[in-house]
């Protein structure tokens, strides 16, 4: 499928999500040598994409810097938005945060991103609530576009992403067992009562209690190699398992058939004769 955007010539090369309400695609622009890509919202149902379009056009004072462009074909609303590269956060998390002030300064990151980004809150709930947080190899925090927009409500408003997002940070702190730490008390106690009202509170809660970021000690770059490369060392354990396992099973099945085995017999009588000289005599 090919899209005409004013001066982009969008081809789709992937379908991410198709769902009742409406389809995600990936699209390449072929105008610029198909290098650029974007992520679309394909909205099939005319109740929300009139929603989508009072958010980001009428509240245009949160808006207007979110998404490239948007059109209607056929009978469907489309809106392109820049493509971001997906590393869930709930896969990457544990290979990339190894220490308890690394997760705070993640969540600062979050809280910022969700604060500055200029996503509708209505939109900016749905991401956070399907998990479209996205972590990049410094640390940075990013949001997708990969959602369904089934239970978009205009009725959400900051300061349910606000206490969404303190639910989503308070599960990351706890991956740590930091039940002492102040980070995660501060959260424990807010989100007993009423939760957050704005981002912007949030945000000073995290800074007043987080930890400074330390130098990694020798320990802490033993244990961030370690959890790096997790997956390479399993799958190297698992091999030399294997092979382990294998050999095991030819010396068995030597003793077995030949009533010894072979490859032990370099280790007997090996030093009983040197040269023409017999040690046993």
């Amino acid at each position: 499928m090919i899209y005409h955007v004013g001066k982009m010539i969008l081809q789709q090369t992937q379908e991410v999500f198709r769902g009742k309400v409406n389809d995600v695609i990936v699209c390449q622009d072929i105008s610029t040598g198909g290098k650029t890509y974007y992520t679309v919202l394909v909205v099939h149902d005319r109740a929300v994409a009139r929603e989508l379009l009072e958010l980001y056009h009428a509240g245009e004072e949160r808006a207007k810097s979110t998404f490239v462009a948007d059109f209607t074909w056929k009978d469907s609303y489309l809106m392109v938005f820049d493509y971001v590269r997906e590393r869930p956060l709930h896969q990457f998390f544990s290979s990339e945060i190894a220490t308890l002030p690394e997760c705070e300064h993640l969540c600062l990151n979050l809280t910022v991103e969700c604060l500055a980004s200029g996503i509708p809150y209505p939109v900016l709930y749905l991401q956070l609530l399907q998990d479209q947080i996205h972590i990049s190899k410094d640390k940075s925090v990013y949001l997708g576009y990969c959602i369904d927009l089934e239970q978009l409500s205009e009725a959400v408003g900051e300061k349910e992403c606000a206490t969404l997002c303190a639910q989503k940070i308070f599960a990351l702190l706890g991956e740590f067992n930091s039940g002492k730490a102040t980070s995660y008390q501060l959260l424990a106690n807010r989100s007993m009562k009423s939760g957050y009202q704005r981002f912007t509170d949030l945000y000073k809660d995290l800074k007043m209690a987080s930890v400074p970021l330390k130098k990694d000690g020798i320990l802490q770059k033993i244990r961030r190699f370690f959890r790096h490369h997790q997956d390479r060392l399993f799958r190297l354990l698992l091999v030399i398992c294997l092979v382990l396992g294998l050999f095991a099973l030819l010396m068995i099945v030597s003793q077995m058939i030949f009533g010894d085995v072979p490859f032990l017999r370099i280790f007997v009588n090996t030093f009983k004769r040197i040269g023409t000289e017999s040690l046993l005599q």
